[in-house]
C-alpha cells in the first residue's frame, strides 16, 4: 500500500455508526459493506411492525417512526450497528498491522520480499522480536 493509504480505525468505526457499512466503504471492504448494510435492512424488516412503516414518506415521518420503535427493534438495530462499528475498527487495525509488518522500523520505507537482514533503503539492521524463533537462532549463532 502507498504511504498515504493509512486508514484510521476510529474513523472507520465512526462512519459505521453513522451508516452501517460506511466504515467498510471507507476501508474499501466492499463485500463487508454490503453485508452490514443488508444486516440493518434485514433487522429492520424482521423487527419493525409493518403498520408503523405505512405512511412514512418524509424525513419527519421517519424521525417520528424512530421514537415509536418497539424495544426489540431498537435492541436489534443497536446490536447490528455496534457490531458493524466493531468490525470496521477491527478491519482497520488488521490492515494497519499488515502495513507496519512490511515497513522498515527505522526509516518507514516499504520492504521488498527479499530475505535480507537489513533495510535496503537505510541499511539499518532489521531486528527480530525477542522470544521469536529467529531471535533465538540469532542468539545461538552469535555465541
Amino acid at each position: 500500500m502507498s504511504e498515504g493509504s493509512h486508514k484510521r480505525p476510529w474513523l472507520a468505526a465512526f462512519f459505521a455508526v453513522l451508516v452501517p457499512g460506511a466504515g467498510h466503504v471507507y476501508l474499501r471492504a466492499w463485500f463487508r459493506a454490503l453485508l452490514w448494510f443488508w444486516m440493518v435492512v434485514l433487522s429492520f424488516v424482521l423487527f419493525v411492525p409493518e403498520e408503523l412503516v405505512d405512511g412514512v414518506t418524509t424525513f419527519d415521518d421517519a424521525m417520528a417512526l424512530s421514537a415509536q420503535l418497539p424495544a426489540e427493534a431498537q435492541i436489534a438495530l443497536f446490536v447490528v450497528i455496534g457490531f458493524s462499528a466493531a468490525d470496521a475498527y477491527w478491519q482497520a487495525t488488521q490492515t494497519r498491522q499488515r502495513e507496519i509488518g512490511q515497513r522498515c522500523p527505522n526509516c518507514g520505507h516499504e520492504l521488498d520480499d527479499l530475505e535480507l537482514d537489513f533495510c535496503h533503503w537505510c541499511t539499518e539492521p532489521l531486528t527480530t522480536e525477542p522470544g521469536s524463533a529467529d531471535a533465538e537462532l540469532e542468539d545461538a549463532t552469535s555465541r
